[in-house]
């Protein structure tokens, strides 16, 4: 029998490229939605850490009290024609091996039980405060290990994209970017119908219920054409959730940074009480975010290699509303 002739694996058609790169893109998405959530825990650790280090210093100085005042007690005993060596112990370096010594504690409890209760509550007291620091700066660490992984994921995917594209001639590429196009051309013109199915007569874009909706709309739509970039917080390259935190600080409100975190900010609304301004939410878990514009379009930073634009949120998966304010 012959052997079987080399066989080469068929070259990808456009369309399979183009799903090949949106779903590392999507993948890309993911691994920076997972970045954003653990920068906002880092921060939160942070101010642990310096309540921690505050609660440290608080403790340490109530210490160094009971220590002046055990001192003090010790010069007392000491103009009095003695100097008890159980108080040489205690005003050693560590009181907390003082405290151990359970004959010692009996006889410092007869002369001064009461600040030796002091003593050893205070001394708790720090101890514990020192721990919690330690686990919060423990914590730190590995958040920030997390941080450099899922920056490094997202990185990866998107050069794997970029690989894929470079591959394609000038030409496909040409023709990809068209074949986009007219796909979110033939989506945006898809006529908008009531419940009863039948087309409306004429189709007019909602209206902002407040004055903080029509700022996120016009602060969002001003950034049309402006590049996606990963992690991008603007003025001029935003990713999903940069610009949509971006949108709402124009009008007053602070979001968190990542869109998980962002659906949980004002009051949750369903697909058919959208109005101007509301954040709508994409795939599960949630990974993408945009702003409602009105007539099921939204306004969103896309994905790597694309820019802001305006695109029916029927393109994605929905998976919630809320409105911010």
């Amino acid at each position: 029998m012959l052997a079987p002739s080399g066989y080469a694996e068929p070259e990808p058609t456009i369309s399979e490229v183009q799903d090949r790169v949106d779903s590392l893109y999507h993948r890309a998405e993911q691994a920076t939605e997972r970045y954003h959530a653990a920068t906002e825990e880092l921060q939160e650790v942070q101010r642990r850490i310096e309540r921690a280090r505050t609660a440290v210093s608080r403790q340490q100085a109530a210490v160094e009290d009971v220590q002046a005042q055990m001192a003090g007690f010790a010069a007392a005993s000491y103009r009095a024609g003695g100097f008890d060596p159980t108080l040489r112990t205690f005003l050693a370096e560590s009181p907390a091996e003082f405290l151990a010594q359970a004959s010692v504690v009996d006889a410092y409890a007869t002369q001064q039980t009461e600040q030796l209760a002091e003593a050893a509550e205070v001394r708790r007291g720090l101890e514990q405060a020192r721990m919690v620091a330690d686990e919060e700066l423990a914590r730190q660490r590995a958040i920030e290990a997390e941080l450099e992984t899922e920056k490094q994921a997202a990185e990866r995917l998107l050069g794997e994209a970029e690989d894929l594209l470079s591959e394609l001639e000038a030409e496909e590429r040409r023709r990809l970017e068209e074949q986009r196009e007219r796909e979110r051309e033939e989506e945006a013109e898809q006529p908008s119908r009531d419940d009863d199915g039948e087309d409306d007569e004429e189709t007019l874009p909602d209206v902002p219920s407040s004055e903080k909706g029509q700022i996120v709309v016009d602060f969002a739509m001003s950034q049309l054409g402006d590049a996606y970039c990963w992690g991008g917080n603007g003025p001029d390259c935003w990713d999903c959730s940069g610009l949509t935190s971006a949108a709402w600080a124009e009008a007053g409100v602070s979001l968190p940074r990542s869109s998980g975190s962002q659906i949980n900010s004002g009051s949750r609304v369903s697909k058919s009480q959208l109005e101007p301004g509301d954040l709508v939410f994409f795939y599960s878990p949630i990974s993408h975010v945009g702003i409602y514009l009105g007539d099921g379009q939204m306004v969103h930073a896309t994905h790597p290699g694309d820019v802001v634009s305006v695109d029916p949120i029927d393109t994605m998966p929905f998976a919630g509303a809320t409105r911010p304010g």
